[in-house]
């Protein structure tokens, strides 16, 4: 069979199940979270052929998700993946090193992200923030009886002053809704090197299942940020605070993306300096627990990781204790 035909008919038939996945997993508990990597098999399908092939199965997708449900359902579909998997794709048949998987991965997902709120307030006429107040605007409006019974109720229990009117309630959740905005931006790039990152890594995983050969990343317990990436970050983030320290224009907004963005990195490496000690001083205690121990840490203890993940950067800790070593 004609190599290209066959790639087409890959693509027809993973567009296929991948689409009927989509719309099945989000309502089964525990696989919902498999919708997370929904781009992998159009990774994986462009790598073990040509990028072109898994960029038709995902616009085979988008189609068939639009002509069932919402055009723009299966547009956004296309558009949040799309250059995700033209650049893993071509990343893992050009064989980077992790640093590079990581930022082309994290790149491309924020840029189809931000492509696709552009696109969003094309389509509908606004915002995506102006879009949720509307519907927070118009679900209370809607539903008055119910909410002055409610508000009724709080005053009765000395919960509120006094009741207050839908249309008061509203703004009033719309301020606080607004109060978040300066984090949008550092939440967006987080987002994307999360995405990015698992899909790159699952799609890794999944090719070697399948015989191709990869080169070798280092363990996780290894992986440090490339040399002079942790000052530049540093660097940069005193640079936003003293913007925010002269009252300049939307410095505030990048202060707190290049905060949140350094806290997120250097909690990531602090969590590999712990699990380098733990693979070294708990080397009898099982993975699965190790892991959760990791997990519990990164959830619950982010400050000491932050930490972990400075000091490493500015002494080497792993470094200096493998030289220590007798």
């Amino acid at each position: 069979m004609n190599l290209r035909f066959k790639a087409v008919l890959e693509s027809a038939l993973i567009a296929t199940v991948s689409a009927v996945l989509l719309v099945i997993l989000p309502f089964i508990p525990v696989l919902n979270v498999v919708v997370t990597i929904w781009p992998v098999p159009f990774i994986v399908l462009g790598a073990r052929r040509e990028p072109w092939a898994g960029i038709l199965g995902l616009v085979i997708a988008g189609l068939l998700l639009g002509m069932v449900f919402h055009p723009f359902l299966g547009f956004a579909v296309i558009i949040l993946n799309f250059s995700l998997v033209v650049a893993l794709s071509w990343a893992i048949k050009k064989r980077f090193d992790l640093f590079e998987y990581i930022v082309m991965a994290a790149g491309a997902v924020l840029l189809s992200t931000l492509i696709l709120l552009k696109a969003f307030s094309w389509f509908m006429g606004q915002t995506v923030f102006e879009y949720i107040a509307s519907g927070i605007r118009q679900f209370l409006s809607s539903n008055v009886v119910d909410f002055g019974r409610m508000m009724e109720l709080y005053a009765q229990l000395n919960l509120i002053e006094k009741p207050i009117s839908p249309g008061e309630f509203a703004e009033v959740v719309i301020g606080q809704l607004e109060q978040f905005v300066p984090f949008v931006p550092s939440a967006l790039l987080i987002f994307s090197l999360i995405y990015g990152t698992i899909n790159m890594l699952v799609s890794r995983i999944t090719l070697k299942k399948l015989g191709y050969m990869l080169n070798e990343l280092p363990q996780f317990s290894d992986w440090m940020l490339p040399k002079g990436a942790g000052w530049g970050f540093m660097g940069i983030l005193l640079i936003a605070y003293v913007g925010t320290l002269l009252d300049l224009k939307n410095f505030d907004v990048v202060f707190y993306t290049v905060l949140s963005l350094c806290s997120f990195v250097f909690s990531v490496q602090g969590l590999a300096v712990v699990t380098f000690f733990m693979k070294l001083k708990m080397s009898k205690v099982p993975t699965i627990l190790r892991a959760i121990i990791a997990g519990a840490l990164f959830v619950f203890a982010p400050m000491l990781l932050i930490s972990l993940g400075i000091l490493e950067q500015v002494f080497k800790l792993r470094w200096a204790y493998q030289r220590m070593k007798p």
